[in-house]
């Protein structure tokens, strides 16, 4: 939680200037524009005095005294002692903090928390910055005691972090957590035991979250301890929940979609077995049984299936793998952005392909596509071949 000299770790294109150098930067640039602001102040009280005619003031002559000295041994003007640096003891210099040489408790920002997209003049995405690092905030927070209180500190900004969901970029920030129990007084300042109000444990890829979530509450019940245990899919209850009903109404429509495409293979099918009553007739009639024409009829809509399923996988995942061009050519023809990015904080459109989800959607359009087949060649097996070549 160190100021580092260039600031942000990671290169991003339109970051400012920031770190140290920043810092540095602008601590002289504030000595230097309160240095003119009390010069002005100054001119403008001697003008107002000479405007006014009053004569003036000789400085106050110093003479001995045996009480306290005023003025003597204090802070300088304009020197400031903030939250958090304290005089070290009776009798002793106090501790002075200078922006340009010293730093605040350090603490890492969402980069939502601290910057917003928009457009400039000539219509582009960029990110504008409200505090970088090397930047001071000011965080108020309650404190632990048994009578809370509000605590007033200052923070220095030492990098941002991204992890790519909203909800934790735009309200999440990290300090150093003995320096947060000793500002929230969490500390018990007798046996020196410290205090957190939430613990997280990451498992092992491919644990199971209930199991452990159901021992712990088992070694920790609630009607003893005032513990919330809970797994990450317990507190996104609600997302997940709306997200699974989305999946389910999209693998609906989906299925109705190849249900639609299954009819039309089945007045294909039966249309085929119309125009091909004559054929039909006369492989009846030299001895072609039922079952190898409905045989026929039932490979043809297995290979349509296939081949049709194959076709829309080849082209669903070119698609998947492309849609960031693809969007980008939709957005030069119809000048509308698919995703506005000052609304969806991503650079690029997300995609995830599960193999079983494709393997899923692909044979239930064989089977559509098969089942939709079954009916034609049941006709087409039960045609006798001389009402077939009756009238032909």
């Amino acid at each position: 939680f160190d100021l580092r000299e260039d600031g942000y770790e990671e290169s991003r294109e339109g970051f400012p200037h920031s770190g140290w150098k920043y810092r540095r930067d602008h601590a002289r640039m504030e000595k230097a524009w309160e240095a003119e602001r009390k010069r002005i102040a100054e001119l403008s009280r001697e003008a107002a005095r000479l405007a006014s005619g009053k004569p003036q003031k000789d400085s106050p002559e110093m003479v001995e005294s045996d009480g306290p000295t005023i003025g003597f041994g204090g802070p300088t003007l304009g020197t400031v002692l903030p939250e958090g640096i304290r005089e070290e003891g009776a009798g002793e210099s106090p501790v002075y903090f200078d922006a340009e040489t010293d730093q605040y408790p350090g603490i890492i920002l969402g980069i939502a928390t601290c910057s917003n997209k928009s457009r400039d003049a000539e219509g582009n995405v960029r990110d504008h910055y409200y505090c970088r690092p090397g930047d001071d905030v000011r965080l108020m927070f309650p404190n632990a005691s048994d009578k809370p209180k509000v605590v007033n500190q200052k923070f220095t900004v030492v990098d941002l972090y991204e992890s790519g969901m909203s909800e934790y970029d735009s309200t999440f920030a990290f300090v150093r957590l003995d320096q947060l129990q000793d500002f929230r007084g969490m500390i018990d300042p007798i046996s020196g035991t410290t205090s957190v109000t939430t613990i997280q444990l990451k498992l092992i890829e491919g644990a199971d979250l209930n199991a452990v979530r159901d021992a712990l509450r088992q070694r920790f019940p609630p009607d003893t301890y005032a513990y919330s245990i809970q797994t990450w899919r317990d507190m996104q209850g609600p997302l997940l929940a709306a997200v699974r009903l989305e999946t389910t109404i999209l693998n609906i429509l989906l299925f109705l979609i190849i249900a639609v495409a299954g009819f039309g293979i089945l007045a294909t099918f039966f249309m085929i077995v119309v125009e091909k009553t004559r054929d039909i007739g006369t492989l009846k009639a030299l001895g072609a049984s039922g079952s190898g024409v409905m045989s026929i009829f039932l490979s043809y809509g297995l290979l349509l299936g296939i081949v049709g399923s194959g076709v829309g996988l080849i082209g669903g995942i070119a698609f998947v793998h492309n849609i960031n061009d693809i969007a980008s050519v939709i957005e030069k023809i119809t000048g509308q952005e698919v995703f506005d990015p000052t609304v969806y904080y991503f650079t690029e459109i997300p995609t995830i392909l599960n193999p079983f989800t494709l393997a899923w959607v692909m044979a239930g359009a064989i089977a559509i596509a098969t089942t939709a087949s079954v009916l034609p060649a049941i006709r087409a097996a039960r045609m006798h071949p001389v009402a077939a070549l009756r009238f032909e």
